[in-house]
This record gives structure tokens, C-alpha cells and sequence, in this order.
């Protein structure tokens, strides 16, 4: 048999998700044995002429990580869209903008002045340099996922994605027999159910943070006053996190029955805050404890800002009409 053509690019992102790949140990021989990496930033040099000169749909698939944060992000997510049959959204940055999403709190102005003070510091698109020309990609007003660029045909989610996640992708690859289009490479369960802490939904009396208390180890962390994501969060990382004593921050996205991963963990916040009385004294113990959250969206949005329900809030500030 023909070996599969595959590729693998970052786009905006750490370079978490191409080390996530060797996490499969020695998996990965399986995968170089039945298929040829053409395109792979992270670990060759490969040159945009190289995958424009690529025949339409002759990658058998690519492995997209990072969020569309440039011009030039954007336009190599279309150039690869045309070059692959199946084209995976891999890690949270390409499945809801991850953790740097949370950049859409803030205008474009507003995050160059926090980087490069002020505006006679900033970058310019075209400028000049020892007699060359230099053209930077556009940053553009918003950060997006990739399904809002482009189609995507499967999701690998994680921050990076977990071994066991991405072993199934590659067990599929190297069978060639690669699921429907639109599957999610990940448990339809939440983390609770991954997650072998006992559970009593007791009501919160306050918030507590792993930095500052050490959590117990068997009762669920929900429970104790952590903010642990695991409702709200989808599974198949067999809770690596809650078993080592750290809250689910929420990086695999919701479930596949929620619509705003945020919104439904806040809503299973508020049913678990304060004594249960009506009443005035219980409104000043609920907003008592909510006032304890130093960053709402931070907390409840950590890897799904770029994607909230909430978003179009952020396009208005931005300058945005998309």
C-alpha cells in the first residue's frame, strides 16, 4: 500500500502540541512506517513554494495546532485546507483559541501597548531596513479558532492533547480507517466521570486555590472550594490533573451537549453557592463568595474565550464586523 501523506503546522501557538505528538512513545514508529511527513515546521524547513506546489487534496491529512491570530495565519489555513483531504484541529488554540484567546478582552492597541509600550515601538506592516524591504503579516483586530476560517474535519482537543487522545488518532491513521467527518478525538463523558474522587456536591462556602491550600487528595476538589472545571469539561485525559491534586482547568472544551463551556460551569457554580436559605443574608453570602474570583473569564474561560456565546461583545470593542 501507498503510504498516507500527512503534514503537521503550528499556526499561533507554544509549540506544546508538536511535543505532544512524541507522547505516544514508541507509536510513533507506526505512524512513520505508514506514512510520509511532507510538512512539518516544527522539525524541517519547509518553504510555502513547497505547499503551493502541492496538488489540490495530495495531503492525505493535516495536524492544524495553533489559533488564527495573523494575516498569515489565515492564509495558510486556506492554502492547507485546499492541499488536504481531512484537515484536524489539533489542541485547544485550534479547537477554541485556547488559552490566548483570552487576548480578546483587549484591543489590538491595548495589547501592542502592553507589549511594546509606546506607539513609536510598534511594529510596522511595511517598513525598511538597511535598504530592505520588510513585510509583516497583518495582526488581525481578533483572535479566531480555525473552524471559523476554514472547515475542519476533526478535533483533537487538549492543551497539549493527551497521549491517550492522540494514540487514537494515530491507531486510526495507520489502520486507514479514519472515523466520519466532524468526530472529536475524546471521551463523550466530562472529566467528573473520568475522575476517581468521591463526590458529595456540597455547597461552596468559599474559594480555594492549590498555591494556597493543598487540597485533599480522595474528595472531589469541587467540593473542597477548588475550581475544578471537570463538569463542564470534556473527558478522555482519564483526569490526569484531578489525580494529581491540580483542578481540571478545562483545556479539551466542552462536552458535546454544551453550547458555552463557561456558562455551564458557572451555572454549576451558582447551584452549588451558599447555604441554601432565601433572603437577603444569603444574596451578600453568594455575592460574598463570588467576589473571591479575581478573574471570571480567566477562570471559566481559560481556553474558550475566542469561542464564548459572549464573543460578540469582544468584535464590537476590537473594531471588528465579522
Amino acid at each position: 500500500m501507498a503510504k498516507a501523506k500527512i503534514g503537521i503546522y503550528w499556526a499561533a501557538s507554544c509549540g506544546g502540541c508538536d511535543c505532544a505528538l512524541l507522547e505516544v512513545n514508541e507509536q510513533i514508529l507506526d505512524v512513520i512506517a505508514a506514512a510520509d511527513i511532507l510538512l512539518w515546521p516544527c522539525a524541517a524547513d519547509p518553504k510555502y513554494a513547497d505547499l503551493r506546489g502541492y496538488k489540490n487534496g495530495e495531503l492525505d491529512i493535516v495536524l492544524f495546532n495553533g489559533a488564527i491570530r495573523t494575516e498569515e495565519n489565515r492564509e495558510l489555513a486556506q492554502l492547507i485546507r485546499q492541499k488536504t483531504k481531512y484537515l484536524v484541529a489539533f489542541g485547544s488554540c485550534a479547537q477554541s483559541g485556547g488559552l490566548i484567546g483570552l487576548a480578546n478582552q483587549s484591543s489590538k492597541a491595548e495589547i501592542f501597548q502592553t507589549v511594546y509600550g509606546d506607539k513609536e515601538h510598534w511594529p510596522e506592516e511595511h517598513t525598511t531596513q538597511n535598504d530592505c524591504e520588510l513585510d509583516l503579516p497583518e495582526f488581525l483586530p481578533r483572535l479566531t479558532h480555525l473552524a471559523e476560517v476554514v472547515e475542519v474535519d476533526y478535533v483533537v482537543p487538549g492543551c497539549p492533547p493527551p497521549r491517550p487522545v492522540v494514540s487514537a488518532l494515530f491507531s486510526a491513521l495507520v489502520a486507514g480507517d479514519l472515523p466520519a467527518a466532524g468526530t472529536v478525538f475524546a471521551s463523550s463523558k466530562n472529566v467528573c466521570e473520568e475522575c476517581s474522587r468521591e463526590r458529595e456536591q456540597k455547597k461552596i462556602t468559599r474559594i480555594l486555590r492549590p498555591h494556597q491550600h493543598e487540597p485533599d487528595p480522595e474528595k472531589c476538589l469541587l467540593d473542597q472550594g477548588f475550581m475544578c472545571m471537570g463538569p463542564a469539561t470534556r473527558g478522555g485525559c482519564q483526569a490526569v490533573c484531578p489525580a494529581a491534586n491540580m483542578p481540571c482547568t478545562g483545556c479539551a472544551g466542552p462536552t458535546a451537549n454544551i453550547r458555552d463551556q463557561g456558562a455551564a460551569m458557572l451555572n454549576t457554580v451558582a447551584s452549588l453557592i451558599g447555604t441554601g436559605e432565601e433572603g437577603e443574608d444569603q444574596l451578600a453570602a453568594e455575592d460574598e463568595i463570588l467576589s473571591q474570583f479575581d478573574d471570571i473569564v480567566g477562570t471559566f474561560y481559560r481556553f474558550s474565550a475566542a469561542t464564548t456565546i459572549f464573543k460578540e461583545r469582544y468584535h464590537e470593542r476590537n473594531g471588528s464586523t465579522r
